[in-house]
């Protein structure tokens, strides 16, 4: 369960994290946080709240919650306090549902190598389980963009593209290994803008336990490939990666 202090944070993070003063619905909030809701959630709004140092506006049926300018520097330093407990459970963004169809599977905080470095969450269809999306975790509040990578058991998806790229890169380097840049280079298309599906790709592969991680590159991750394949697999073998 996360901790109400966790909860206090984010809620904050939600209004004032970005620099810009939002006014969001309480609804909403109660939304972005999706399954992973508990009832420190609602402690933590409450003492919020009785400090003062959130307000409540009320239209209708509507609840809305904002921060109290006049307590702004208090909101600030809860965030910035909080923030240098960084156990590995610190909430760091709205956690979104799940695109329609799929179920969460992974995350990728625990295989990033930089704290900068994008996290990822990643869906499976509910009808495919060779079928994948993928979130990017920002702080910002509001509708995240979805990634679809489509199905393994499509040949002309993306993530069928970037498996058939991955399988040659693979082959064409001269030690086995390979880095993101090279997946890039070799179909830009596929990686997509700012190399995300790219980036998805090899975190999925990896988990399926397609690729493996070597080294590094500068700071960029070497990968190189496993015995396993995505088409040589039987179906219980697939479940259990899934698990």
């Amino acid at each position: 369960m996360t901790s109400t202090g966790e909860w206090r944070k984010w809620l904050l993070q939600q209004l004032i994290g970005e620099g810009v003063h939002n006014v969001v619905l309480e609804e909403q909030l109660f939304q972005e946080a999706g399954r992973h809701y508990d009832t420190n959630l609602d402690l933590a709004l409450r003492s919020l709240r009785d400090e003062g140092i959130i307000l409540s506006l009320e239209s209708g049926r509507e609840k809305k919650v904002l921060v109290n300018f006049d307590k702004l520097y208090d909101a600030q330093q809860i965030i910035n306090s909080e923030s240098k407990e960084d156990n590995g459970n610190t909430l760091v963004q709205p956690y979104i549902p799940e695109p329609e169809g799929y179920t969460f599977w992974f995350d990728n905080k625990d295989k990033r190598r930089f704290k900068k470095q994008n996290i990822y969450n990643i869906y499976i269809k509910k009808t495919d389980r060779m079928n994948f999306a993928a979130q990017l975790i920002t702080k910002s509040i509001g509708t995240p963009k979805t990634i679809y990578m489509g199905s393994l058991n499509e040949s002309e998806s993306y993530i069928s593209k970037l498996w058939r790229a991955v399988d040659i890169i693979a082959i064409e380097s001269k030690d086995g290994t390979f880095i993101l840049q090279d997946l890039q280079d070799k179909d830009r298309v596929a990686c997509g803008n700012n190399r995300q599906r790219g980036k998805v790709a090899l975190a999925i592969f990896g988990k399926l336990g397609y690729i493996q991680q070597v080294g590094a590159k500068g700071n960029s991750t070497r990968f190189k490939l496993t015995a396993k394949k995505p088409f040589a697999m039987t179906l219980d073998e697939v479940f259990n990666y899934m698990h």
